[in-house]
């Protein structure tokens, strides 16, 4: 995934937001339910407000798609989980709505935008506000007594914070795995998603179609270990020219994770037989070298 500088949102492509958004730049987890098997996706986070946020995933979603995204926002011990919607994208960059995000986790989200609101607005204020306005200075045996009672109660206030992200970290978990397998139970079943293949197509002839190709990120273990070679992996072809099911053949071990994740975004021309699209089997060669 690159790292270059992350293309901005313009608000031309989508309608004017009645809710602020923050920059927010975290490592995102992502899943996706294709043809009834969930697919981890990392990408990263670009901005977030109370509504939805902004990310950069490492391969492609599709508008209208449901996703579930994990993140953990910073100065917060427990991570935000929720389910969501894509709803625009933009480049590389994706809007996503949060469509059932617990109390809990609402809770976390609103707390972080506001605060990072009134940083904001102390900031603006501080250069003409802070020199202006001088604080009394207290006699000493006041000051401290002050102090005392000021470190007492940040001392509470961080128990019972403390507290509260714990109980909220396990009901947000337990909510969010039962929305999880809500959202999961309105799919169809992989019995009747999965179409056998009306026949073998050869690699070579495959390999002509293909519209859509996802280079695979090199593990960095086996990049360290110098493992390379070629990974060759069976596949079924969709009429619609989606990787439905990948299944792995032969190559090296290590390497076989990273090549499945690619092919199964990759996309074919839909292979016609007697005139109409058909389902089928074809075999694919993923190339691992090495830099020398």
């Amino acid at each position: 995934m690159s790292t270059g500088v992350t293309p901005e949102f313009s608000q031309g492509t989508a309608s004017k937001r009645s809710v602020p958004r923050y920059k927010l730049t975290v490592p995102l987890a992502l899943t996706v339910l294709r043809s009834g098997i969930p697919n981890n996706i990392p990408g990263r986070t670009v901005e977030i407000g109370e509504g939805g946020m902004g990310v950069v995933p490492s391969s492609q979603l599709l508008v209208g798609e449901f996703v579930r995204i994990e993140f953990l926002i910073p100065h917060m011990s427990s991570p935000v989980r929720a389910t969501a919607v894509v709803r625009h994208q933009r480049e590389r960059c994706f809007g996503l709505q949060f469509l059932r995000l617990s109390a809990e986790q609402q809770s976390i989200v609103r707390y972080w935008t506001r605060r990072e609101g009134e940083l904001s607005l102390t900031a603006q204020a501080g250069a003409t506000l802070g020199e202006a306005v001088a604080k009394p200075k207290l006699p000493p045996h006041f000051e401290n007594s002050e102090n005392s009672r000021r470190k007492f109660g940040i001392r509470r206030i961080v128990a019972f914070a403390v507290s509260i992200t714990a109980i909220t970290a396990a009901l947000g978990w337990w909510q969010w795995q039962q929305e999880w397998a809500e959202l999961e139970a309105q799919l169809p079943t992989k019995e009747t998603v999965v179409v056998q293949p009306q026949l073998k197509v050869p690699a070579d002839a495959m390999g002509k179609r293909i519209i859509h190709q996802v280079m695979p990120e090199y593990p960095e273990l086996a990049r360290q270990a110098g493992v390379q070679g070629t990974v060759v992996l069976d596949t079924v072809v969709s009429v619609e020219g989606a990787v439905t099911q990948v299944k792995f053949v032969s190559g090296p071990e290590a390497l076989s994770q990273a090549a499945r994740n690619a092919v199964r975004w990759w996309r074919y021309e839909p292979y016609f037989v007697n005139g109409q699209p058909a389902t089928v089997e074809t075999t694919v060669a993923v190339d691992f070298r090495l830099a020398n």
